[in-house]
C-alpha cells in the first residue's frame, strides 16, 4: 500500500500536500535528497522482504528432502510463493534504484551485507529465475485466497517484461492469460477496490495485498479522501470524457478552497481539508456506505485489499505489446477487443484500432492512482518532457535526467562503503 499511493505523486496525475523538505511536496518536485524518508523507507521495506524470503527459502530447502511426497508438494508451493514475492521485491528495487546489491541467499552477518551493487541486468536475470519457477509451480487456478497463483506470477512477469520493452514476451504471457478464461473485467469499479463491494473472489483481481480488521489495516481512505493529502490534478481530469463512468465513480469536484460536496445519498459531506486542486479522489473510498461520511481521521483506517495486479492491466499490456510491434498502431482483433471492453465498461464508444497515444491515454485514465503512472513515464522515457511542462498549484515541476533512478539512501552509504552513489546525487 505504501508504495502504491506514494508513486502517484511525482507525476502528472496528483498534487501532494505539504511544504517541508521531508514530506510529500518533495516527491512532486522529484527533488530526492539521499536523506529523504521515502528513499530510505522504500529501500528498507523491500530488502526486509527479501531477507525474509531468503531466510524462509534457506530453512525450507534444508528440510524438504526429509518430507513425504504430499508434504514436498505443499513445500514446493510455499517455495514458489516466496520466490514470486522475492521477484516482486527485487523488481521494485531495480525500477527505483537501477543497479542494487543482489543477495541470493540469507545474509549471515552485517559484514556479509556490505557488497557492491550488481548491474540491473544481473538483477533482472535473477528475477526471471524466480518468476519462472513461480509460473511453473504455482497452482493454475483463479486468484482468490490471497495466495499467489500461476496467473499472479504470469501477470508479474508480463509487467517486468513490459518495463524492459520485451514486447514479444509481454504478448505471449498476456495472450495466454486472456485465453485461460480464468479472469474477466469486474461488473463494477467499486467491487475491485472496496472489500465490502466484492473484492473476495473478484474476477478482475489477479494479485493483491490482503488486509483484515482490526489488526491489519491501512489509511488509504484517510490520506486520499478525508485529509486530501493527495489530490487529483486538473491535468488528469481533462483526460476524461464527461460521460466517462470512471470520472463519475472515482472523483468529485468541490472547487479550489472548498471541502464540501453532495455525496451519493444526496447529503452534504465534508473533508477535513480542502483539496489543493479542487478535486477529491474517491477511487479507494467506500463511497456507498453511508456511515463513512460520519468518520473522522483514524476512523477511516480500512481493511480494503490493495490491488497489485488486475485484469484490465493485462489487457492494456497486451494492447501495448501489439501496438509497439506494429510501429505505433495496431488493429489486432484481440487488442481491439480488449480496448473496447475497457472503454465500454467506462461508457465510451468502441474503436477499430489503437495508436500509441490512445494506449498511453487509456493507461493514464484506467490505472490512475494505482501506483503505475510514475513507472509508465520512466519506461517510456517521457518523464522529463511531461513533468517539466507541468504546472501545479504548488508551482512548476522539475525533472532532470538523473532522476530516472533514485539515489542510494545516505543511511546505506554510511554502512556499506561498497556502494557508489548514483550520478547526479550527492
Amino acid at each position: 500500500y505504501h508504495l502504491s499511493f506514494l508513486f502517484n505523486m511525482g507525476t502528472d496525475i496528483s498534487q501532494g500536500e505539504g511544504s517541508d523538505i521531508t514530506n510529500y511536496r518533495i516527491i512532486v518536485n522529484n527533488a530526492f535528497p539521499t536523506t529523504q524518508v521515502e528513499i530510505q523507507q522504500t529501500w528498507q521495506v523491500l530488502y526486509k522482504g527479501i531477507y525474509r524470503a531468503n531466510d524462509f527459502l534457506e530453512r525450507i530447502s534444508g528440510k524438504i528432502e526429509t518430507y513425504n511426497t504430499t508434504d514436498k508438494k505443499i513445500a514446493t508451493l510455499y517455495i514458489a510463493e516466496a520466490r514470486a514475492l522475492r521477484a516482486m521485491f527485487y523488481f521494485e528495487l531495480v525500477r527505483f534504484y537501477g543497479d542494487v546489491p543482489l543477495y541470493k541467499e540469507a545474509i549471515a552477518s552485517v559484514e556479509a551485507s556490505k557488497v557492491k551493487h550488481s548491474p540491473a541486468s544481473e538483477v533482472y536475470d535473477f528475477i526471471y529465475q524466480d518468476i519462472n519457477f513461480a509460473v511453473e509451480n504455482l497452482p493454475d487456478i483463479a486468484y482468490g485466497s490471497g495466495h499467489a497463483v500461476k496467473g499472479s506470477a504470469q501477470a508479474l512477469k508480463a509487467r517486468i517484461a513490459l518495463f524492459q520493452g520485451d514486447w514479444k514476451t509481454v504478448e505471449n504471457i498476456t495472450r495466454e492469460l486472456i485465453q485461460s478464461g480464468q479472469y474477466r473485467l469486474a461488473d463494477t469499479y467499486q467491487s475491485i477496490f472496496i472489500k465490502r463491494e466484492g473484492q473476495k473472489d473478484n474476477p478482475e483481481i489477479i494479485f493483491s495485498i490482503t488486509y483484515l480488521n482490526p489488526d491489519y489495516r491501512h489509511d488509504a481512505e484517510m490520506v486520499y479522501y478525508y485529509q486530501n493529502e493527495i489530490a487529483p490534478m486538473d491535468d488528469l481530469m481533462k483526460c476524461y470524457n464527461e460521460n466517462d463512468e470512471r470520472l463519475k465513480e472515482w472523483y468529485v469536484f468541490t472547487g479550489i478552497g472548498e471541502k464540501t460536496f453532495i455525496n451519493p445519498f444526496g447529503e452534504e459531506a465534508s473533508t477535513e481539508q480542502a483539496p489543493l486542486t479542487g478535486w477529491i479522489l474517491l477511487k479507494h473510498m467506500d463511497k456507498y456506505k453511508k456511515e463513512t461520511y460520519t468518520y473522522t481521521n483514524y476512523d477511516f483506517r480500512t481493511d480494503n485489499d490493495v490491488v497489485i495486479l488486475r485484469y484490465a492491466d493485462v489487457y492494456l499490456m497486451y494492447i501495448e505489446a501489439m501496438m509497439e510491434q506494429g510501429n505505433g498502431t495496431t488493429s489486432d482483433a484481440l487488442a481491439v477487443k480488449c480496448m473496447n471492453e475497457i472503454r465500454e465498461r467506462a461508457g465510451l464508444s468502441s474503436v477499430t484500432s489503437v495508436t500509441r497515444d490512445e494506449l498511453r491515454l487509456e493507461r493514464r485514465r484506467e490505472l490512475a492512482f494505482e501506483g503505475l503512472r510514475h513507472f509508465d513515464l520512466i519506461r517510456w522515457k517521457t518523464a522529463k518532457e511531461v513533468m517539466n511542462s507541468l504546472v501545479t498549484p504548488a508551482g512548476k515541476c522539475t525533472f532532470e535526467d538523473h532522476m530516472y533512478v533514485w539515489p542510494f539512501p545516505l543511511s546505506e552509504m554510511d554502512v556499506n562503503p561498497q556502494l557508489d552513489q548514483k550520478s547526479g546525487y550527492k
